[in-house]
């Protein structure tokens, strides 16, 4: 066998077993780096959601601190309030857009600033006319939008 025979049977060999090495550590290193951006990106999504949540419960703190009068509602459903309780039915979705936008907060918590005397306004009328109010509800929907009602009957329809 001649010397550059073997020198480029060599090289032939190396350069083939690089070439084996490099498919397989770029397949390797491929593999490894998704699954990296893939655990990162589960654990992004994770504390943007913890994150979130976090955000809505200290909102929702906040809001109760500041309207200690009122019992809030939102785990959906309807809850009904009387003469000496003011509840205050809001969509999850309401609280949530509340908690991220301060505009939109500013412009419920003003409605939501009304809610108490209003209540009250309500059970003196009522009063005073001899109707009895046995339940008043007041929602907000996820855009905001209150509603408010209440059942009535005369003060004295038991007694009959």
């Amino acid at each position: 066998m001649d010397v550059e025979a073997i020198n480029f049977r060599k090289v032939k060999v190396i350069y083939m077993s690089m070439e084996i090495s490099s498919n397989y550590g770029s397949y390797y290193n491929n593999t490894v780096y998704n699954s990296r951006v893939n655990e990162a990106t589960e654990k992004t999504k994770t504390e943007k959601v913890q994150s979130s949540k976090e955000k809505v419960e200290e909102y929702y703190q906040k809001l109760c601190k500041k309207f200690p009068q009122i019992t809030f509602n939102t785990k959906g459903g309807v809850m009904p309030g009387n003469a000496n309780k003011v509840v205050v039915n809001m969509s999850p979705e309401c609280l949530k857009k509340m908690a991220n936008d301060p505009e939109f907060a500013k412009e419920v918590e003003w409605n939501l600033s009304g809610e108490v005397a209003a209540n009250a306004q309500i059970h003196s009328w009522a009063r005073r006319d001899g109707i009895e109010v046995y339940g008043r509800t007041v929602t907000y929907d996820a855009n905001g939008k209150r509603e408010a009602s209440c059942g009535m009957r005369t003060a004295n329809a038991g007694n009959n």
